[in-house]
């Protein structure tokens, strides 16, 4: 949710301006999800959390890849370096998310939300999403304890100062986005 707030992504419904609200939408919306995925089963569905795809990517990435039939390349735990390149992965500079899929696979988002939910939300946190409870998320870690990534996540430390590598048909754009977003942000 913090990302969708923060990168105001819009969503039918969803009052960005409400951690409360888009918890409480985002709740309603996995709950659903999750029970279609139980009702179609196993052989149709898999529940991926997030955090071990993020802290665990070679196991998770395997599982996934195994589920839809698709032959495992370790190329897939480093996309950056495809990024741009012939027969590599492409982007569009003007979505929102680019700036956050050219760099490695790191730790950066599983935090980030933190110290930005109010007190009252975080109070009430088991009641507004009681699907982290069923997921088996402590609703009152602030923050939680995800558990200990694997070594390919050594990336956090970089990612984190700047040094990400951007691909340089990306980079002037990314600045100028970055700055005209900034912007646009002080003035509202």
């Amino acid at each position: 949710m913090h990302s969708m707030i923060t990168r105001k992504v819009t969503v039918a419904g969803f009052d960005l301006s409400s951690y409360r609200d888009c918890l409480n939408k985002g709740n309603k919306a996995i709950e659903v999800m999750y029970a279609q995925c139980m009702e179609v089963g196993k052989d149709k569905c898999l529940p991926v959390y997030y955090e071990q795809l993020v802290l665990h990517p070679q196991h998770s990435l395997k599982l996934i890849l195994d589920f839809l039939g698709i032959t495992w390349s370790d190329a897939i735990l480093h996309h950056e370096d495809l990024i741009g390149k012939p027969g590599g992965v492409s982007l569009f500079k003007i979505e929102g998310s680019t700036h956050q899929v050219i760099k490695p696979m790191n730790l950066e988002a599983l935090s980030k939300w933190t110290g930005h939910i109010a007190g009252d939300v975080f109070r009430d946190m088991a009641q507004i999403a009681p699907m982290l409870a069923q997921l088996v998320y402590d609703s009152y870690a602030n923050p939680p304890n995800y558990g200990r990534p694997d070594s390919i996540i050594n990336n956090t430390h970089w990612v984190l100062k700047g040094d990400d590598k951007t691909p340089a048909n990306l980079k002037g754009y990314l600045q100028a986005n970055q700055n005209s977003t900034s912007s646009r942000l002080g003035s509202s």
